[in-house]
């Protein structure tokens, strides 16, 4: 979905996303994907817990809850693909910790992944979705 800027502040995109993302040294603050990586999320197909990882285009295989290295040459594994997409270019996103878009202090925004900011935001938003349809049952 298309960000609507009219809903930031004028230096938005000049100084203050850049400098969240600097601070954030260009990778995701939750899993530490780094900003523009290609990866391919996948999970090992001999793991019935199907942990989440990710791997580069180099070979390299990181658990996606941290992107801690797992395996250096990961081409021998079995991987399967988590979703129907094979890779992804990773780009952050700031994140309003609160949810509300006219809190732009440092403390309140985090350089985050598509993948963490939407998990971030999905209780917040079930629950928008909620009020909005109570809303409609009550007229």
């Amino acid at each position: 979905m298309p960000i609507d800027y009219n809903k930031y502040p004028d230096n938005w995109k000049t100084e203050i996303r850049p400098r969240i993302l600097e601070r954030a040294d260009n990778k995701c603050e939750f899993c530490g994907v780094e900003n523009y990586k290609v990866i391919f999320r996948c999970y090992d197909a001999f793991d019935e817990t199907k942990k989440e990882l990710y791997q580069d285009s180099d070979g390299n295989l990181y658990d996606a809850a941290d992107s801690k290295l797992i395996d250096n040459n990961s081409f021998n594994w079995d991987l399967l693909p988590l979703g129907k997409d094979t890779a992804i270019k990773v780009i952050l996103t700031v994140a309003h910790l609160d949810h509300d878009l006219s809190h732009n202090e440092d403390k309140n925004l985090k350089a985050l992944c598509q993948r963490c900011h939407l998990r971030y935001d999905a209780k917040h938003k079930a629950q928008k979705r909620k009020e909005k349809n109570q809303y409609k049952l009550e007229i």
